[in-house]
């Protein structure tokens, strides 16, 4: 080996947290034609929607629990417009019922090409409905009963207390996840998908919400098919480039090694080699190309002259937090069906001066949460 710079270029991925250290807890506001996501303020009273997992990533084919927590009054405002009842029967047991609903949505988008007058590259964005799971809220109804009158027994002359009820109405509620669910993907342009718990009130046309992170659990990790990958190519200048890894399955966290040589038979000068650990996720004919991590050796032609022979080892990291497991090939949707596929690749290349630059893709790894 020569004398070469090796330079990191590592993507930052970011990632969310709650403080509590066992439920996420998001409170959430409507405006008046979308959306608007707010993080918890004790300062304000807002709804609030929580979940069972810390930073909001779940599995599909997982049961997701939460709880919510509705200010009465907010209550009393939204279901006081149903004809024939005042605030006070509205919170009975048998009004909240079916007055209160959580439902977990789905909806992925991706741009197809049409023609150049579709926009200003040609291509059209699409929306596609993935899941509607919806479930009721069962409400605390220890925590919502209406003023009572309690008498103390020891005195004849003891004095009638009444007992305010909880400002806070809290409920609890679980939806199964569906096991086939495309994982997230959290994108400011197509393609994306995203998934939201979603709460709403009865005659209430507002609707709110928090977003989730849903991933698989990945394949179960089997000595058959755990084997090492390699490949090769070789450009027209006979520039032989091969490349290694030990095995197949990974977990999020975990190292890659990667070993790299090429054979320049006739001593051109190669500029640089670099190895990307990408995630590559197709939505259609969408793709959304994403690096994970990614290392490069830099040959100063200056301080040496062209190799025949060259071998380099360099180790590329998985995150470990919120990382989608791998997910192939599946047909989803319920407004129209498309396929969705996540791969992790790791591709490397060689740039010759002035000649044919190599750009070799391994087979893809699977990155999985099984044992």
């Amino acid at each position: 080996m020569g004398n070469t710079t090796t330079t990191n270029n590592s993507l930052s991925v970011q990632s969310s947290s709650s403080s509590s250290p066992s439920s996420s807890s998001v409170s959430a506001s409507p405006k008046s034609s979308e959306w608007t996501i707010h993080r918890q303020n004790s300062a304000t009273k807002e709804i609030h929607i929580s979940t069972n997992h810390a930073d909001g990533f779940h599995f599909t084919g997982e049961v997701l629990t939460g709880t919510v927590k509705i200010p009465r009054s907010f209550l009393h405002r939204h279901l006081n417009s149903i004809k024939n009842r005042t605030p006070s029967e509205l919170v009975h047991k048998r009004s909240l019922r079916s007055a209160i609903m959580i439902e977990l949505v789905g909806d992925a988008t991706y741009s197809a090409e049409v023609d150049t007058a579709a926009d200003s590259d040609g291509h059209v964005a699409h929306n596609v409905n993935l899941c509607r799971e919806r479930c009721i809220v069962t409400v605390n109804q220890n925590r919502i009963a209406p003023e009572t009158i309690v008498h103390s027994s020891s005195s004849p002359d003891s004095i009638s207390t009444a007992i305010s009820p909880s400002p806070i109405i809290h409920g609890t509620f679980q939806i199964h996840i569906p096991e086939d669910l495309p994982p997230s993907l959290i994108n400011e342009r197509s393609p994306s998908v995203v998934y939201t718990l979603e709460l709403s009130i009865s005659s209430s046309r507002s609707r709110y919400q928090i977003p989730i992170i849903l991933s698989s659990r990945g394949y179960i990790p089997h000595p058959m098919i755990d084997i090492e990958l390699n490949d090769s190519a070789v450009n027209r200048n006979d520039i032989r480039l091969r490349a290694y890894i030990a095995k197949r399955f990974y977990r999020p966290g975990e190292q890659i090694p990667v070993r790299i040589n090429y054979y320049n038979p006739h001593q051109r000068f190669i500029r640089s080699i670099a190895a990307r650990l990408l995630q590559i996720y197709r939505i259609h004919n969408d793709h959304n190309r994403l690096q994970i991590d990614g290392k490069e050796w830099i040959f100063d032609a200056s301080t040496m002259s062209p190799q025949r022979e060259w071998t380099g080892e360099v180790s590329l990291q998985l995150i470990d937090q919120q990382l989608q497991a791998s997910y192939p090939t599946h047909y989803v949707g319920t407004t129209q069906t498309i396929q969705c596929e996540l791969q992790y690749s790791i591709l490397i290349e060689l740039i010759e001066k002035k000649g044919d630059d190599i750009h070799l893709t391994l087979s893809p790894i699977q990155v999985t949460y099984e044992k």
